[in-house]
């Protein structure tokens, strides 16, 4: 049986800092888009509307992914890293008990991309600090377009593993008058996002920089391009963690409010930055 979506997400422009996104998944969808807390979207070809970055800020909690379609985003955190990826590439940094990092976005012609924030079970939210550069990117054909493997695995290509949660994550371009099909497991769950152009999955429509997330039933997905142009497809699966969230505003995500007062007393007096814990000692 296909699966359907339950809801399509119209994207909402808005401005994070000085910089100007569209807010697709918040607060407001944690139970549908469980384990996605959030995503963001970038397009623009203004550098004054991005060009402020995101300064030195903490996270705890959560993984956070950054796809670049296009342009560059620059990464500088507390473990030392100083790190850029542009036209393709993904950051994918893990907060886990805590991190202090920046992403500046240098100016270019054309910017356009994506971030999500990937929630970290309970067991893993004291997890050590990590940060990957995701260059390597396999592009895999397939009869109607073909799919940019970002993480996790696609038919028997395996791309990047996440350590605590497993999901799959694709660029899926398909070309005109096309439809990509893709078998799925029950117990995954299925968020679509149309980066570029827009798409049907059982007759829905998601309009561009809107999102889809699917029904709980199902054992394939079919998203089909009925325009005239290539569209991309952000694909993004996994399995629920189904715990309390939280999340009252800011960027340190918990499971309950006495560890988001913890996380930021610890960040006021300066023991925030943990070397390591071990969450089964």
């Amino acid at each position: 049986m296909n699966r359907k979506l339950k809801e399509v997400i119209i994207g909402r422009p808005g401005v994070d800092g000085k910089v100007s996104l569209v807010h697709v998944l918040s607060r407001r969808n944690l139970k549908d888009a469980d384990p996605l807390l959030l995503m963001d979207a970038f397009k623009s070809d203004d550098p004054g509307e991005y060009s402020a970055g995101f300064p030195m800020h903490p996270h705890r909690g959560i993984e956070t992914i950054s796809y670049v379609y296009s342009g560059s985003m620059v990464h500088k955190d507390s473990l030392g890293n100083e790190d850029a990826v542009s036209d393709g590439g993904v950051q994918w940094m893990t907060a886990g008990s805590g991190i202090f990092h920046e992403e500046m976005i240098p100016a270019v012609p054309h910017l356009l991309g994506v971030q999500i924030w990937l929630n970290l079970a309970s067991k893993d939210k004291m997890a050590q600090p990590s940060y990957h550069n995701i260059s390597d990117i396999r592009e895999i054909p397939f009869d109607g377009g073909f799919v940019r493997l970002l993480a996790g695995q696609y038919e028997n290509s395996k791309g990047f593993q996440s350590k605590y949660q497993a999901v799959t994550y694709l660029d899926v371009h398909i070309y005109p008058g096309s439809k990509f099909e893709m078998d799925l497991e029950e117990d995954r769950t299925l968020m679509l996002f149309a980066l570029i152009g827009e798409a049907y999955v059982e007759d829905q429509l998601i309009p561009n920089f809107s999102a889809g997330l699917g029904e709980d039933k199902g054992d394939k997905v079919v998203i089909e391009n009925r325009s005239d142009q290539e569209v991309s497809i952000l694909l993004f699966t996994s399995k629920k963690i189904q715990e309390p969230v939280a999340w009252p505003t800011g960027p340190i995500v918990m499971n309950t409010q006495e560890e988001i007062d913890l996380a930021y007393q610890e960040i006021e007096d300066g023991t925030f930055l943990k070397d390591h814990i071990d969450m089964n000692a």
